[in-house]
């Protein structure tokens, strides 16, 4: 009987921390600014939701609005988070983009290339936080005319 009281109160000791870290689905907002090297710039907003398995990794579904090269992108990718202190996270994204480029843009192509970011989150509250990324979508399609280079700024609600 010791151990098992033991056990169940070690076992509800090591629970507690999770207990109060945030899992489950998530919103967000960004504004953004994208450079392709002889494209020029863009100014861009996005939107997000995601879902996250545990404090640290999650799946994360993105739409982004790419005015200056009017274009648009659907991506879906890996987000890990690591504290690094108080309120302040780490992030590091793996994933796809799908994009299209309108009848009036550049190329008048569609394609899918690789998706890669690094950034910081800073929580408000337990369920806010703003961030800052850079996302880097790769030309492997050959589709895309030159790699996009992407500085975001957003907000994240958690539920």
């Amino acid at each position: 009987m010791k151990k098992l009281f033991s056990s169940l109160a070690l076992a509800s000791m090591l629970a507690a921390p999770l207990a109060h870290a945030r899992t489950g689905f998530t919103l967000g907002a960004n504004v953004a600014g994208t450079s392709a090297s002889g494209y020029g710039k863009s100014s861009d907003f996005g939107f997000s939701a995601g879902y996250r398995f545990n404090p640290n990794v999650g799946l994360e579904v993105g739409y982004e609005s790419l005015m200056g090269y009017e274009m648009t992108m659907l991506s879906v990718s890996a987000l890990g988070r690591y504290r690094i202190a108080d309120h302040l996270h780490l992030l590091g994204r793996l994933g796809v983009a799908h994009w299209t480029e309108s009848p009036t843009g550049a190329h008048n192509a569609t394609g899918t290339d690789p998706l890669i970011g690094v950034g910081l989150s800073y929580a408000i509250t337990k369920a806010m936080s703003v961030r800052t990324e850079y996302q880097f979508v790769s030309n492997t399609s050959g589709k895309l005319g030159a790699n996009l280079d992407t500085l975001m700024l957003g907000i994240n609600y958690a539920f």
